[in-house]
């Protein structure tokens, strides 16, 4: 877009991104055109893969079984492949509800500046690779091997190291050559040597005041070879893999150099090679205090499920969820301030979008129960935070499970006199964990239900739970 400023260039990309990452949230389906619409929460359309063919269907609502209310399985089987029945079949319907647009790219459906830059580089990557004539075998032979992350995570290490890494790893610190390549017209020397352009590998590793950093600290060795790598990805990999000693050395000199780059950048007095070495061995010696303190600590008291208060009664529930079929289980169990069970459910569920949808599935259908026996008074209790904090505000509700947030919302103002909605560790949820996995393993679909007497099975699980706290060493 030659002639037009680096402000309307944002623009019209940021517009751009916003219609790549727009998604119909399903009502009624009338206003969602099944073909032309994005409204399947998977792939990067977001359409149906399977081709129209001859039918004249062309509006969700055609899909909807008029007299229930649910999707038309037998017609949706006749129409579509099987990964687009399986999307299909796993979204929630209400009818009720109006149809909105929502971001795709967020789990609670709300547009970002962050998460449409992402996009935009995304599509820039594909673009390019399009253009050399790459196919996706080619793309996953010569893609670096993905990084462990779980690894850098899990380093006993201060917060600030990790995060530097995980940027460095992902290309994102602001060097000179990054700022440029996202449209500012900027100087792209490098601050330091004023001799070439500033990119990850001239910063860390070829920048003649970098390499005396290198040389003093005797890690020269590791140096040439991180120059022989062609990605960040790789560089941070290899980081990773180096013995503790060599590792925590190399991490703290490249945070180190980072900070000094980001000073003299800013305006300071670049400074001493000692200097930059000196703040690196400070690091060194954080990380030890660190792991030091970490072996001192004190043991824990494993939690136990909670009684609820004397008026009210606890509901417990939990699902399981398996992505690659889009279903799974739910479970959930009712008890009294003493700790006897009034109520307990297992069942499968054959359709559902992801964990945080199964999640409230399995938190309507406890509910469902609680209300058509009676309960009015209750504590419900999930060991999803997201969920609490879905089913407590209207933060979630243009995600994909917003439809079931409200209905679930919707459900307990009709029906309860008093709901406290809480969120608690797993090990305070046990009994509805096992449960909701008990259930996917049974053959039959049928929902199942206990009162008094309760299988023996579920009475195991129960004792279990009301178990003495133990001491986690």
């Amino acid at each position: 877009m030659p002639g037009i400023s680096y402000s309307w260039r944002s623009i019209i990309r940021g517009i751009q991104a916003l219609k790549k990452g727009l998604i119909w949230r399903v009502g009624d389906g009338r206003n969602i055109n099944i073909w032309l619409d994005p409204w399947l929460p998977t792939g990067s359309t977001r359409r149906p893969i399977t081709p129209r063919g001859q039918t004249k269907i062309d509006r969700v609502a055609d899909l909807i079984n008029p007299a229930t209310g649910e999707w038309d399985r037998e017609l949706i089987e006749d129409i579509f492949w099987e990964e687009d029945r399986q999307n299909i079949l796993a979204i929630p319907l209400n009818s009720y509800i109006e149809e909105t647009l929502a971001w795709h790219f967020d789990n609670k459906g709300l547009f970002s500046v962050k998460s449409a830059y992402h996009v935009l580089q995304d599509e820039q990557v594909r673009d390019a690779k399009k253009q050399r004539g790459e196919s996706s075998v080619m793309r996953v032979q010569s893609v670096p091997q993905k990084l462990n992350w779980v690894k850098l995570w899990s380093l006993p290490y201060t917060p600030k190291l990790k995060q530097f890494m995980w940027r460095l790893g992902h290309n994102s610190l602001p060097l000179r050559k990054n700022i440029e390549r996202r449209g500012m017209e900027i100087d792209t020397l490098c601050p330091m040597c004023h001799r070439l352009d500033e990119d990850g590998g001239h910063c860390f590793l070829k920048c003649k005041m970098v390499k005396k950093c290198w040389q003093q600290m005797n890690m020269e060795g590791i140096r040439l070879e991180l120059l022989k790598l062609s990605s960040a990805t790789e560089v941070v990999q290899t980081i990773l893999d180096l013995e503790e000693k060599s590792r925590l050395q190399t991490i703290t000199l490249l945070w180190a150099w980072w900070d000094s780059r980001n000073k003299t950048n800013a305006g300071e007095k670049m400074r001493m090679t000692q200097e930059v070495i000196y703040m690196a061995m400070n690091a060194v010696s954080d990380v030890s205090i660190m792991k030091h303190t970490a072996t001192m600590r004190v043991p824990k008291i494993k939690k136990r499920w909670i009684p609820p208060p004397i008026e009210l009664l606890k509901i417990n529930f939990d699902a399981a969820f398996f992505a690659d079929s889009k279903s799974g289980g739910w479970g959930f169990i009712v008890r009294d301030h003493d700790g006897d069970v009034i109520m307990a459910g297992a069942g499968k569920l054959n359709a559902v979008q992801d964990a945080l949808c199964a999640e409230a599935h399995a938190g309507l259908i406890a509910l469902q129960f609680a209300g058509a026996n009676g309960m009015s008074r209750i504590q419900l209790e999930t060991d999803s935070t997201c969920l609490a904090a879905a089913l407590t505000s209207t933060d979630y509700d243009q995600g994909v499970g917003g439809t079931i947030f409200k209905e679930i919302r919707e459900y307990i103002d009709l029906q309860f006199d008093v709901v406290r909605i809480l969120s608690a560790p797993r090990l305070c949820n046990s009994v509805a964990h096992e449960l909701a996995h008990y259930s996917v393993g049974r053959d039959s679909d049928q929902t199942n239900a206990w009162t008094d007497p309760l299988p023996g099975y579920v009475s195991n699980l129960v004792g279990r739970d009301l178990a003495g706290p133990t001491i986690n060493k």
